[in-house]
């Protein structure tokens, strides 16, 4: 047997398993091998496919899609491609989105662009994207209902009209996933259950007709979901219905990802809402209110809790990173506002040393000669974080202090045992890194793979050159 005849390449399974992990430029040359390869790759090549109105050279030919459309599995098109694409079938097509990128050239009489769903057989997740400044949608939703395997909808920039919503309401009964993105829509009347619902995106524009008590009656008509998504940017009007949280009384008992996103609530309502949960894994809080009562509430979810972010909520105290490092062993993110170097100095011991794997803070340090003192106690601390992969150094804008400043004189070679890390990113101001602080970095790290943010101008061409070297993407300001 030849070496040509006995290569692995020559399974057909083996040509699958290398082909999904060549991008579009590289399959493409695969077809050229032989008849052999062609018929492996050519399954690949066109498992994804786009079309544009314009310009149409970079479409695929109306020939070779109609040929091959029996391999798509993802595609994309605007509403004014050309309409040949748009109807043709394709039976193993499980992705679709559709969008207006751009006012059409020659729009409707009435501004409205009238979508019709499209049947694809095996279609399980539909996107449909308005245009921001563009044309309303008219969407015919009835058709949907024949996608007996479509379990995931994603819309953005759209108004659902009076006279379709029952029509959308009832194909959400179907739904496991659905994400909204200012998105206007007459909310479902309260005898409906959508039991199938496990993941919800809910930002609705704000009218009448959807008022956050509705939004809140609504999403209580999903027991069964997993994950929820609420940006409200009413906080005033949404304070007035935490009473409909209670503790022991949660409509959501498999909730395990929560983010609520807009301004309002208090610390003691958000406590209350927090409180009606209970084993929370994931947990995003932007714009609310955080203090020692959302802490008591929250600790009950300690033992369950994986990725936290409050880096956006108004009246964290530091003393709070303190307790949360101290009291979730098995977190691996947190994204957190300002955190005291005193507070970190004094404060217990870490129990998340060997979990944690994402850690965005701002590290801040009394102005004066205390700072560099403080730098190396706080690196000390921070290098029991062993298997971290993604660090960040952010910044408290309304503060004034000093920030965690890597350099060797400030005790950089402490964090040698950060042999995971992949990603560093500065954005605590200009970092004064040096270049034998750079070349510590490239000879301690071996697994980094990127580094972003603002470094000090003097010499920023010579670190991002040292960089680059070592092929470490670099993007630095």
């Amino acid at each position: 047997m030849n070496n040509l005849s006995a290569s692995p390449l020559n399974l057909p399974e083996v040509r699958d398993m290398v082909g999904k992990h060549l991008d579009r430029s590289d399959l493409a040359r695969c077809l050229c091998v032989c008849r052999s390869w062609h018929a492996s790759f050519v399954p690949l090549v066109w498992s994804t496919a786009s079309i544009l109105p314009e310009p149409t050279h970079l479409n695929p030919s109306l020939e070779a899609f109609i040929r091959h459309c029996h391999h798509l599995k993802e595609l994309s098109y605007t509403v004014d491609a050309p309409r040949e694409y748009r109807s043709t079938p394709c039976p193993k097509l499980s992705d679709l989105q559709v969008s207006v990128t751009q006012p059409p050239a020659n729009p409707p009489p009435n501004d409205t662009v009238v979508i019709d769903i499209p049947q694809h057989e095996q279609l399980r997740t539909l996107r449909i994207k308005g245009a921001e400044m563009g044309p309303s949608l008219r969407i015919i939703w009835k058709p949907a209902h024949h996608l007996h395997n479509l379990s995931g909808l994603s819309l953005s920039n759209l108004e659902i009209e009076p006279q379709d919503t029952t029509t959308f309401w009832d194909l959400c009964t179907q739904l496991e996933v659905l994400q909204t993105a200012n998105v206007s829509v007459e909310l479902p009347v309260q005898s409906i259950t959508f039991d199938r619902l496990m993941c919800l995106g809910l930002n609705l524009s704000l009218k009448p007709r959807n008022s956050l008590e509705r939004q809140l009656d609504f999403i209580i008509q999903c027991p069964n979901l997993t994950l929820l998504h609420w940006i409200n940017l009413d906080g005033e009007l949404a304070s007035r219905y935490t009473g409909r949280f209670k503790p022991g009384t949660c409509a959501w008992p498999n909730l395990r990802e929560f983010s609520l996103i807009g301004p309002g609530f208090s610390d003691e309502q958000l406590a209350q809402i927090i409180g009606a949960m209970r084993d929370l894994k994931t947990l995003e809080i932007i714009g609310c209110e955080v203090g020692l009562s959302f802490l008591a509430a929250l600790r009950p979810h300690f033992p369950s809790l994986r990725s936290l972010d409050i880096s956006d909520a108004n009246a964290l105290t530091p003393t709070i990173t303190s307790h949360i490092l101290a009291s979730c062993s098995d977190l691996e993110s947190l994204v957190v506002g300002h955190c005291m170097s005193q507070d970190i100095i004094d404060g217990p011991p870490w129990i998340c040393e060997n979990s944690l794997k994402e850690l965005t803070a701002a590290f801040m340090f009394p102005l004066g000669d205390a700072a560099v003192h403080h730098q190396r106690q706080v690196l000390q601390r921070i290098s029991r974080l062993t298997n971290l992969k993604k660090v960040t150094l952010s910044q408290a804008y309304d503060i004034d202090a000093c920030y965690l400043d890597l350099r060797l004189e400030n005790g950089l070679e402490l964090l040698a045992t950060w042999k995971n890390l992949e990603k560093l990113s500065f954005y605590a101001g200009f970092h004064h890194v040096s270049a034998r602080d750079v070349e510590w970095m490239i000879d301690n790290w071996k697994n980094l793979k990127e580094v972003d943010g603002y470094f000090n101008q003097r010499n920023r061409d010579e670190l991002i050159a040292m960089f680059r070297a070592a092929g470490v993407k670099c993007r630095i300001f």
